[in-house]
């Protein structure tokens, strides 16, 4: 009996301070904890008692152990850890907090309980990232007229050190390491000139006016370039916080679509030369400058070339051509630089391809994957159209490369199954995309009849390399004419309706009509070069008078080489398309590319007059629309007397007609004299090539006083 009492009074006693000491090593963080047992887990596992001295958190064994002494319930362990957990949790995403704060405050960029949705703080955090922030001794403006720092001096790109390895640095960076780009400099460029308040802070637009100009963008123009991709800014305020450079252009290109705007143009995009001027030695550091020089580069005809050289460069300054890789490693940060890669990449080959030149950017591994970009769940219809025509380019950049700028090299045997090759990838292009594009449509212009419309334009511009080598000068020389094997009559046939496809398009689709006017220029080009195209193939077979050299009588079709073309369908088609073209072009300013387009056709009709011999029709191959008078006047010497006035107004059973006004008469009359054929500043001759390219002088240089195209 004396045993079992002293045995109990040996046991480790629940004192007070036991007890208090416990509690407090049960409790972390504020957090209250379950009762422990009487022994930690070391104890527990020795099986012996555990004693804890009066004022300590350990037990005697774990203090001359060394070791943390920890209860013997694991379930406290995990709520220990889960509380600590949520504490460091908690003081990162405050942290993250006021970092993008910190962010949108030095930027000029609204407040972050402003922004609803994943996809615009992504966006943000990009531009933002992007954006070195400004010297803080740097005068800070109303938020209201000045966008941010964007540019820097020149030199090294802001991001140069990202490009080097460890261990072998680019030359150029390592010659920036090496020196001071400061004591190189040539040419001083202060950047405050350009970063300072923008051109509607100094009064050159008024802000009513901007506004204006601005919505007219953002509901007209803006949903035709991938469902307004390219300009998110829902306001003008919004959008001069970010770039001065992409309001001058947005105002600027509103104008050139808007009728009797001319005053608004010329201060508008005066505004955007002069940033383009002071910003070219610069670097840029904001996306919304490379969003900018691509509208530019859509939509100002002069410029366009040069807008999409310095987008391009700008963009690789930035790294926007690393960006699919952060993008395929799983950082949706990249997403808005990986489609403004692709904008460029379209930008690029559109005008590429259009003035028969090589291309800036090339094939990668970025584009070959362009389906990638729709996975992310940040994907929008915009992004299915423009992802379909980097896919488009992609097929026309390789047929280019394969065969060449030379409008002279004729295509052999093995190119024209190259080219059966191009057609069936075309072919293909459209029937997986028209599929996708049915059920998207939301405005009158849908992506079903953009597709259509690129897919004639693309079979055009394959399909028109198989008549290089023919023209009307080299025709006309030889009595057999060009030779025209069976190859290369299917591909020209192919281009032939693909041409007239284009142009019928056009003519019977109301809403493509009138989504038209809004479009980009490479659209305007390409429907005005197929126009041309199908003009040049009723000429360039024709046969020269035998009374007067300087016209040439059209056959009637071509159908003895094997040509699917009928001369009186042609020009009725380019006529009712010029028709067409002229209320489009009713809609926009005098300097729009539509205005010119219409100018140049009818220039070029007016050269063909129906023959009142043969029935046919006749072209004249002097410059100028008094030649389309001379050629009548010429054609009806033979005919009674007082039929030479009835001859300027004529028209054939096909309802084509030319009417040329009582001056030119008097002026032919006169015996005015006109530039022979040879001379080559003739820009309406269509004896040449049959080459698709660009002719600045036929679309735009019809006029030396129309700068602002």
């Amino acid at each position: 009996m004396m045993l079992k009492t002293n045995m109990n009074g040996n046991k480790r006693a629940r004192l007070d301070y036991d007890r208090t000491a416990s509690e407090g090593r049960t409790k972390t963080n504020g957090y209250s904890k379950p009762q422990l047992t009487r022994a930690c887990a070391e104890c527990k596992k020795h099986k012996i008692k555990c004693f804890v001295q009066p004022g300590q958190t350990a037990c005697n064994k774990c203090l001359r152990s060394g070791i943390h002494c920890v209860p013997h319930n694991f379930a406290q362990k995990f709520i220990d850890d889960d509380a600590a957990w949520k504490a460091q949790t908690t003081t990162t995403l405050d942290q993250l907090k006021a970092a993008v704060e910190h962010l949108l405050h030095i930027n000029n960029l609204s407040e972050l309980s402003k922004y609803d949705g994943a996809q615009l703080i992504l966006r943000t955090l990009s531009e933002a990232s992007s954006v070195r922030t400004a010297s803080p001794s740097t005068p800070n403006h109303s938020s209201n007229s000045v966008a941010a720092s964007n540019f820097v001096s020149e030199g090294p790109s802001a991001n140069h050190q990202e490009d080097d390895s460890d261990l072998v640095p680019l030359p150029m960076n390592n010659l920036y390491s090496l020196t001071d780009p400061g004591n190189s400099r040539l040419i001083r460029v202060d950047p405050a000139d350009i970063n300072g308040p923008d051109f509607i802070s100094r009064g050159v637009v008024p802000v009513a006016e901007a506004e204006f100009l601005f919505d007219h963008f953002r509901d007209r123009i803006n949903p035709l370039l991938w469902d307004g991709i390219l300009c998110s800014h829902k306001s003008l305020s919004e959008a001069r916080q970010s770039s001065s450079l992409l309001v001058a252009t947005v105002l600027t290109v509103a104008a050139l679509h808007i009728p009797n705007r001319e005053q608004s143009l010329h201060a508008t995009y005066d505004a955007f030369v002069a940033l383009m001027r002071g910003s070219c030695l610069l670097h840029s550091q904001n996306l919304d400058d490379i969003r900018g020089l691509c509208i530019g580069a859509f939509y100002l005809t002069s410029l366009s070339w040069a807008l999409c050289s310095r987008a391009v460069r700008v963009a690789t300054e930035m790294n926007l051509h690393k960006s699919s890789l952060q993008f395929a490693r799983g950082s949706f940060e990249s997403f808005e630089r990986v489609r403004l890669w692709y904008v460029l990449y379209v930008c690029d080959h559109q005008f590429a391809l259009a003035y028969g030149r090589p291309p800036l950017m090339h094939e990668d591994a970025a584009i070959r994957n362009a389906d990638k970009l729709l996975t992310s769940g940040l994907s929008s219809k915009g992004d299915r159209m423009l992802v379909a025509q980097v896919k488009l380019f992609r097929i026309l950049a390789g047929a280019y490369f394969m065969y060449g700028c030379d409008a002279d090299l004729e295509l052999g045997g093995q190119d024209f199954e190259m080219l059966q090759s191009f057609n069936l990838s075309v072919d293909q292009w459209r029937l997986e995309h028209q599929t996708k594009d049915v059920d998207l449509s939301r405005d009158s212009l849908t992506p079903f009849k953009g597709t259509t419309l690129y897919y004639h334009l693309a079979r055009f511009q394959l399909n028109s390399v198989s008549l290089r080598g023919i023209s009307a000068r080299r025709a006309s020389q030889t009595t057999s004419g060009p030779d025209m094997n069976w190859d290369r009559q299917e591909a020209a046939n192919s281009a032939i309706t693909a041409a007239a496809s284009t142009v019928r398009l056009i003519v019977e689709d109301g809403d493509l009509r009138k989504a038209l006017v809004g479009m980009p220029i490479f659209t305007h080009a390409m429907i005005a070069v197929c126009a041309s195209f199908l003009l040049k193939m009723a000429v360039v077979f024709g046969e020269l008078d035998t009374r007067n050299d300087n016209y040439l009588h059209l056959p009637a079709d071509l159908a003895k080489y094997g040509l699917n073309f009928h001369t009186r369908t042609a020009l009725t088609n380019v006529e009712s398309l010029v028709s067409s073209l002229t209320s489009v072009a009713d809609n926009a300013s005098q300097r729009h590319v539509a205005r010119q387009v219409v100018t140049g056709l009818k220039e070029l009709l007016q050269r063909f007059s129906p023959s009142p011999e043969s029935g046919d029709f006749v072209y004249s191959r002097s410059s100028g629309m008094e030649s389309s008078v001379l050629a009548v006047t010429a054609l009806n010497r033979n005919l009674p007397a007082g039929s030479e006035k009835d001859a300027i107004v004529q028209r054939d059973s096909s309802g084509f007609s030319h009417s040329y006004p009582d001056t030119l008469t008097n002026q032919a009359n006169e015996g005015t004299q006109f530039a022979s054929l040879d001379q080559p500043q003739d820009p309406f001759d269509l004896m040449g090539d049959l080459d698709w390219r660009f002719n600045d002088s036929f679309l735009w240089g019809i006029d030396a006083e129309l700068p602002y195209i």
